[in-house]
């Protein structure tokens, strides 16, 4: 059987799975124009818009989403970046671990409460259970401030699998700049406190107890296969071949993955 083939058997099992996604947090925060990806279809994110496992938020240049979850933790975007809400059935998460999240680049700051956030990056994987981390992701390229509390560093091996984890400690900085090697130094370099978005020298605002109702969620057009390319050829990319199978209804996304079904 072919991949396209198998693409195509799972479209009918993908749509109840789809149907019975939870919340698990808000987006108290929006500007700019900011989408979020549910299944295979865009849409507009928008102040109070309530958030599921599986979503990917895409944030613009000018755009910024601060995103609150159960417990207290809080996670804001500013500028260009996005990050993915790992379903609870992904690798390594349980129902009583922490928050599991994707990011493949951007600037954020996280602000975890218990049981904490286990962040996936393209070259390491970060476990801050209370504290606070500003993060800088360029795709391999990655360096992160420890503003508070501890975390554990996991660089990621060849195979893609996480190494063995490190203490990282409140106050030290991070970066794998050096050959690729995750390197710690006492204090933020100059220029990493220079480029920090101005937004994240302040506490993150804490607004979702104000529990405002979740407005609807407004289509903007269907995933295209330049935008689903970096997760398909991403550590989750099995995951996503399942859940984009539906856009194969579709013969301009059929057509352009041929190639790479194919090799």
């Amino acid at each position: 059987m072919s991949m396209l083939q198998s693409w195509a058997l799972v479209l009918a099992s993908l749509l109840p799975a789809l149907a019975c996604a939870a919340d698990i947090g808000v987006a108290s925060l929006v500007e700019g124009n900011p989408r979020v990806l549910r299944g295979a279809t865009w849409y507009k994110l928008v102040p109070w818009a309530h958030l599921e496992h599986g979503d990917i938020v895409s944030v613009g240049e000018r755009g910024h989403v601060l995103a609150e979850f159960a417990g207290g933790t809080g996670l804001s975007v500013v500028g260009t970046g996005s990050f993915y809400l790992e379903p609870k059935a992904a690798r390594g998460a349980d129902a009583g671990g922490p928050l599991v999240i994707t990011v493949p680049e951007g600037w954020l700051k996280l602000a975890a409460r218990a049981p904490g956030v286990r962040m996936r990056l393209a070259a390491a994987e970060v476990t801050l259970p209370i504290g606070i981390l500003v993060v800088h992701a360029q795709g391999p390229a990655l360096e992160f401030f420890v503003e508070s509390g501890s975390a554990r560093l996991a660089a990621l091996l060849p195979n893609g699998n996480a190494g063995s984890p490190q203490d990282v400690k409140q106050g030290e900085h991070w970066s794998n700049a050096e050959a690729g090697r995750f390197v710690a130094v006492a204090r933020a370099p100059k220029a990493f406190v220079d480029a920090i978005p101005r937004r994240f020298l302040d506490p993150l605002p804490s607004l979702a107890a104000k529990d405002k109702p979740a407005p609807p969620l407004v289509a903007d057009g269907d995933v295209t296969y330049a935008e689903a390319e970096p997760w398909l050829g991403g550590r989750d990319g099995a995951a996503f071949e399942q859940r984009f199978a539906v856009r194969l209804r579709d013969p301009a996304f059929r057509r352009a993955v041929e190639p790479r079904i194919a090799r």
